[in-house]
């Protein structure tokens, strides 16, 4: 069997180190679900070789070495205003490696960017910026600018592309947590129910433009 990533869009074969779909060609590829054509028509089909192709719905790349590298799963993406695809995962894994931010949630879809929501680490960001935890808030221009170098240093890091750094950020009111319904059993952020409870947050953050900084 054999695994590649393929781009998203146009469905070609990406070299090592691209981000893209991964899928699965070979003998044992199964021809499909017993009769269920429609399922199987998601999920498999003949490739320009002619051999049964399986999309695993997953997001990755294939390193230099051979290896498997999954990133994050196709059913998250989403657009951008300006036709590019954004998986949110990678991103917020970058962010939420900042010993600043305890959790975090990307949101841009059908937007002109990125933004965040982000649950601050109140007590490490009072100690850094020798400030009150109540001081901690976005809007204060010392949190701002730590906060938004953070997501810069991050980001570059690990190499996000420039249309996946998000410009603004609001700070979330209390953690995500399974009791406020923004968290599984399993401890995952639901994203769609962060999105949904700080919706006027977000909103707030497209309305004066793509000056950086936070709400």
């Amino acid at each position: 069997m054999e695994c590649y990533a393929i781009d998203i869009v146009t469905g070609e074969r990406l070299p090592a180190g691209e981000d893209g779909e991964l899928v699965c060609t070979g003998p044992n590829i199964m021809n499909g679900y017993h009769n269920k054509q429609e399922a199987t028509d998601e999920v498999v089909e003949m490739n320009k070789d002619g051999k049964r192709m399986f999309h695993t719905g997953d997001i990755g790349k294939i390193d230099s070495e051979g290896y498997v590298l999954v990133t994050g799963r196709l059913k998250e993406q989403f657009k951008l205003e300006n036709g590019k695809y954004v998986v949110p995962t990678p991103v917020e894994e970058a962010i939420g490696m900042s010993r600043f931010i305890a959790q975090v949630v990307l949101c841009g879809a059908n937007r002109p960017y990125n933004v965040v929501v982000i649950t601050p680490d109140t007590p490490v960001i009072a100690a850094e910026l020798k400030i009150g935890e109540d001081e901690v808030v976005a809007t204060n221009i010392k949190v701002k600018t730590l906060i938004m170098n953070e997501i810069a240093n991050q980001a570059e890091s690990m190499n996000l592309k420039k249309f996946e750094v998000p410009k603004k950020f609001c700070f979330s009111n209390e953690p995500f947590t399974v009791e406020n319904q923004m968290q599984t059993p399993k401890l995952s952020i639901r994203r769609h129910m962060v999105i949904k409870n700080y919706e006027s947050g977000i909103n707030a953050m497209y309305e004066d433009g793509e000056e950086v900084g936070g709400i």
